[in-house]
């Protein structure tokens, strides 16, 4: 494994397929997976708690999964042109989204909010997004603003760029707000409201729970001026319930952008809306002035829409949500114990099947709070966690394939590495 490792810092920045990236001393090569395991390149088996950053819902390989996947695969996996499969996909998502009429493809879940908030500026004429301080969007270049923003934090509603290369002119169109503030957001719409095309919200924005009342305000502050609800359901889509954060929360936004579990781990991702603004979107009318461009090369993917179908059908089935609801909270509750006993000032925040660990007592109901622990500790522990043999990067995507046996070893060395970090 140390000659993989060294060859992927030889020829990728930091030796890394993204933005994410374990310490060096638990750094590692995944081999393969079943089930809730994976396994490095030196055979060790881990707990899988990452899941791919969330698309492996049902866990790896699943049985239904792997045989749907091995009967397409020979099919051609790109077409550009319509498919069957992708076809069908559309037709299962728009009848589980609340908010979809019809929906467009796209690859990534940051192709999907950008094309979200494209749709939106096309059909309101307006050109301001508002979003949420500690919100992760994507990586689109409207999206990385006030991401994870460091010290000294700007003033609302001025952004920060999360990233080198964005060019200034766009942090004139991005307006933050501070999450689970309504109050806040209404006095920001009242002074801008003929500018914001969209208001883009996290339902659950990195595992912190709207407050009772602020999605719904959002929803009635979006209509009174004419602005677009978007949620990002890139995480929440069929994971917090079959309906995703609109069933779970009761509010329904004007779009919704998809990933993840949508493509069953394989790249797919989409935006769903009403046919009055994703008709926008319909390449037949491209000389209407309102023409929104949404497309790509593998948009509409076969393989992806074939691994998506057969991991929706089992989420369909009897009982797995509240499977998921379990799960979730036992991990929070026995984190909650864990931290407790050891004197640790800590949480495990989150809904259903994601948790986050977060070590402050203070209630945690925006970025601002959640950064308000002992950072570095808290890194040190998702270290300590992962050397254990329980992989994880702070926050726990937890699968259907979790047992109970499995909750009781992530448990287990969660104490075992609040023990050790407190030595």
């Amino acid at each position: 494994m140390e000659e993989l490792l060294a060859t992927a810092d030889r020829v990728m920045p930091g030796g890394t397929f993204g933005s994410f990236a374990l310490e060096r001393d638990v750094d590692l090569v995944l081999k393969k997976g079943k089930g809730s395991k994976v396994y490095d390149s030196n055979g060790r088996e881990y707990i899988d708690c990452v899941n791919g950053s969330g698309p492996m819902l049902l866990g790896h390989a699943h049985p239904s999964v792997v045989a749907a996947l091995r009967e397409a695969v020979e099919w051609p996996s790109n077409t550009y042109l319509l498919n069957e499969y992708g076809i069908q996909l559309a037709e299962k998502l728009v009848d589980a989204i609340p908010c979809a009429e019809q929906i467009k493809y796209g690859v990534t879940g940051s192709d999907a909010t950008l094309y979200a908030m494209r749709l939106a500026r096309a059909f309101t004429g307006r050109d301001k997004i508002l979003k949420f301080e500690g919100g992760f969007l994507g990586g689109n270049e409207y999206a990385l603003m006030s991401m994870r923003p460091g010290k000294p934090l700007p003033d609302f509603p001025a952004p920060k760029p999360d990233s080198a290369g964005i060019p200034r002119v766009l942090e004139q169109q991005v307006l933050i707000a501070p999450f689970n503030d309504l109050s806040a957001v209404e006095a920001l719409v009242k002074s801008r409201s003929q500018e914001i095309a969209a208001i883009v919200v996290e339902a659950q924005q990195r595992s912190i729970d709207p407050r009772p009342g602020f999605l719904e305000g959002l929803r009635a502050l979006c209509d009174a001026n004419g602005i677009l609800l978007i949620f990002d359901e890139v995480v929440t889509g069929f994971r917090l319930a079959w309906g995703g954060a609109q069933e779970r929360y009761g509010v329904v936004p004007d779009l919704a952008a998809y990933g993840k579990v949508i493509g069953g781990g394989l790249p797919l991702s989409a935006v769903a809306g009403p046919k009055e603004i994703m008709q926008l979107a319909d390449p037949r009318r491209a000389a209407d002035p309102r023409y929104c461009f949404i497309g790509g090369t593998t948009c509409g993917n076969g393989l992806a829409a074939v691994a998506g179908m057969a991991s929706l059908s089992v989420l369909q089935e009897q009982g797995v949500y509240q499977r998921f609801e379990d799960v979730g909270k036992r991990f929070r509750d026995g984190a909650k114990e864990i931290f407790s006993r050891y004197g640790l000032p800590g949480q495990a925040i989150g809904a259903g099947p994601i948790a986050q660990i977060v070590l402050t007592d203070n209630p945690v109901v925006d970025y601002r709070s959640s950064m308000s622990g002992n950072l570095a500790l808290q890194k040190k522990l998702a270290s300590e966690i992962v050397r254990r043999g329980v992989l994880n990067h702070g926050k726990f995507y937890f699968s259907l394939a979790i047992t109970d046996d499995d909750m009781g070893r992530i448990l287990s060395t969660l104490e075992d590495s609040v023990k050790a970090v407190m030595t």
